[in-house]
């Protein structure tokens, strides 16, 4: 059976919502087993549920509700049980974030002539993977190195997990198996260079249990307890730590790679290379300080403008 000849499930998400925004509002769509595929506005992604089956998935807009909320369906390949049924729905929720709230940062996007754009369009959501594992791996995988070579070290390590139905495509691969390759894969097959010690240290701590990818992931956590407990991960630095934050709803802790920070110099100059004085910038946004800084960098590129113009016609 195809992914498209598959049984649709349905999603709902509260207005206002778009899936282009959610998916390609930062490079993770880019980053294996994720792909998005423009033609058809579909994010597709090979996952494994911990029942061990294997399924391609494939997400893109459907039918809004008859209460007003936006639908989505998903479709996956196999055809799953009803209790992975139920699983893919619950990870498909997590990775578009459709149950967080952002109605107060559209309120505050509304009132910004830069980022009245972001609210219109529904944007906000930052993709994320189904758990803190496979987000903290490719958060080692972004630490000095460009991004086609990120993309190189995650593909590679997909090839360690376990391939789609159809053979075509991988899924992310699990502590173990990533301690089974050991060092010689990911440095020859990866690439990963100094990354691969850290690597395997976050491997083996979760894989033991000494490493809890929970402890940040707690909802009653607060940004100073996640920042610390990111932090303090093999390989995660004060960057990746803020970026993953924002993976997991803390917004509020500016922090700037090379990119962003060429960004901030030319919106707001020199002074704004210094993450603290470009918070000032964004006090008006408090605790979503930090998104609303990557919404205006994105909302900038020119993809996303041309596609903003012709959606607001």
């Amino acid at each position: 059976m195809t992914v498209g000849a598959a049984p649709a499930l349905r999603l709902a998400v509260d207005p206002p919502f778009s899936l282009w925004t959610a998916a390609l509002l930062h490079g993770w769509y880019a980053l294996a087993p994720f792909r998005w595929l423009p033609e058809c506005d579909t994010l597709e992604r090979v996952d494994r549920l911990p029942s061990g089956a294997v399924y391609t998935v494939r997400l893109r807009a459907a039918p809004d509700f008859e209460d007003g909320r936006r639908g989505l369906e998903l479709r996956a390949c196999p055809t799953p049980s009803a209790a992975d049924a139920r699983e893919l729905l619950t990870r498909a929720r997590r990775m578009l974030r459709l149950d967080e709230d952002l109605s107060d940062f559209h309120a505050r996007c509304r009132r910004s002539r830069a980022l009245r754009p972001v609210a219109e369009a529904g944007a906000g959501r930052l993709l994320r993977s189904p758990d803190l594992w496979e987000d903290a791996m490719k958060g080692i995988c972004t630490t000095n190195v460009t991004w086609e070579r990120t993309r190189r070290m995650v593909a590679a390590l997909t090839l360690l997990g376990p391939t789609s139905a159809d053979g075509s495509a991988r899924a992310f691969p699990t502590p173990t198996e990533v301690l089974e390759a050991g060092s010689e894969f990911l440095l020859k097959e990866a690439g990963a260079g100094y990354r691969a010690r850290s690597m395997l240290k976050l491997a083996e701590g979760v894989a033991d249990g000494t490493i809890d990818l929970a402890n940040p992931d707690r909802p009653d956590a607060t940004s100073a307890q996640r920042l610390a407990a990111l932090e303090a991960l093999p390989g995660i630095g004060p960057v990746t730590a803020g970026y993953l934050a924002m993976l997991l709803g803390s917004y509020d802790t500016l922090t700037l790679d090379s990119s962003t920070r060429a960004f901030a110099v030319r919106t707001f100059g020199e002074a704004a290379a210094d993450p603290k004085r470009l918070a000032r910038h964004y006090t008006r946004f408090g605790r979503w300080r930090a998104l609303a800084f990557w919404c205006q960098r994105w909302v900038t590129a020119e993809h996303v403008r041309a596609r903003l113009a012709v959606e607001s016609t």
